[in-house]
């Protein structure tokens, strides 16, 4: 009866003793289960709605694909100077674009986390993107981003306003056909007032595109060659059109010829789906030339999530996720194996002699000073050499 006692208590004791380990295995699968579960933060800036629901459709790809990881995504106005809070206040984003123009400044500021390591522990490899853009995201041999897109200039062409002109390949034949054509209450040309579509035109006529060089003969022939078409009543800006930028002044069939990215492909299919247009190479100048817009996807080197980040960060930037980004024409992907949308090999044929819209440090308000001389001088308001000169000034201040 004593030895029935005792192996009652043994047994009892055993099967307490396991209640005890499966329960505190559970509870510990529980943990590491809640543990393993996070949430990574992803920052950019406000764009077209279009842009914003299909980058939401992408998230939520991922997180099917990685249910542990939850994407806590926002964009916001302001986006420079509401990051540079967050980065002052270190407090930085998870994951985050980083617009190559703001890179050199970025990256000199200490804020952005070097990704080679994550890159090499899972894998990852930079070969399909292409070098030119993931070069500028780079800095002393390191790559603090990956492009998640890109565009270049073309252009764009509406056969009916041509009068029988062929479309031109240099500068010479866009000034002829351009004499030729006659649009009713509009131009041939639509032209802004923007660095951002003449600094191509910089580098066609062989300059270097960075602002200290503005009293350089390239910048002086370029500028007089896209201004000389608004003097000699060839283009006109689109104020002067009646539209708010160049492709709604081609859509409206105010101009036969525009300048612009990919980004008018969509805007004229939901704008003016009626309107038929071809989209060409920039015409060359004395060499080809033209801007490559690009924006990576950063993690921020204060912030402790960063496996996490990086897991979200190779998704949206590995061959998969860039697809389904860049399917729908918003963008162009920045990886050779991802396949370019149908009617946009005119942008992705210029890749070889696109140079990044980028500058040196502290260039940002250069960019603005630049613009602002510009678009005095097409007003009338001042001489091509005082305007080359006062950009060239405020770009050398800027490098001290």
């Amino acid at each position: 009866m004593r030895r029935l006692s005792a192996l009652a208590v043994v047994c009892a004791t055993v099967a307490l003793s396991a209640t005890v380990f499966i329960a505190g295995a559970q509870a510990k699968f529980q943990s590491q289960k809640a543990a393993a579960a996070t949430t990574v933060s992803l920052n950019g800036w406000v764009g077209a709605k279009v842009e914003d629901d299909l980058l939401r459709e992408v998230i939520a790809a991922f997180q099917r694909s990685h249910p542990n990881i939850k994407v806590n995504y926002d964009a916001f106005n302001n986006y420079q100077s509401t990051m540079l809070a967050k980065f002052s206040a270190r407090k930085p984003p998870d994951v985050f674009y980083v617009a190559a123009e703001d890179f050199a400044d970025w990256v000199r500021q200490g804020v952005l986390q070097p990704l080679g390591p994550f890159a090499a522990k899972t894998k990852f490899p930079s070969k399909p993107f292409y070098k030119g853009l993931l070069n500028s995201f780079k800095y002393k041999g390191k790559i603090y981003g990956y492009p998640k897109d890109w565009s270049s200039l073309a252009m764009e062409v509406n056969p009916a306003l041509m009068n029988g002109q062929k479309t031109p390949t240099t500068w010479a034949q866009l000034r002829s056909a351009a004499q030729k054509i006659n649009v009713p209450g509009g131009k041939p040309i639509c032209l802004s007032a923007d660095w951002a579509r003449l600094m191509a035109f910089v580098y066609q006529a062989g300059g270097n595109g960075q602002f200290r060089s503005a009293n350089t003969a390239p910048f002086r022939t370029a500028v007089n060659f896209y201004v000389g078409l608004l003097k000699s009543g060839l283009a006109a800006t689109p104020d002067k059109l009646g539209a708010g930028w160049c492709g709604e002044a081609f859509g409206k069939g105010k101009v036969a010829i525009a300048f612009e990215g990919n980004w008018i492909v969509g805007y004229m299919s939901d704008t003016f789906p009626g309107v038929k247009y071809t989209i060409s190479p920039l015409p060359k100048g004395k060499v080809n030339g033209n801007l490559g817009f690009t924006v990576s996807y950063s993690i921020g080197k204060n912030t402790s999530n960063k496996q996490a980040a990086w897991t979200l960060l190779s998704y949206l930037v590995g061959k998969q996720g860039m697809h389904l980004w860049t399917q729908q024409g918003i963008a162009l992907p920045a990886r050779s194996d991802v396949k370019v949308p149908a009617g946009r090999g005119a942008f992705l044929k210029q890749a070889g002699y696109a140079h990044p819209w980028q500058f040196a440090p502290r260039f940002s308000k250069v960019i603005d000073t630049a613009n602002n001389e510009l678009q005095s001088y097409f007003a009338g308001k001042e001489s091509l050499d005082d305007m080359l000169s006062k950009i060239d000034s405020a770009a050398r201040d800027a490098l001290g």
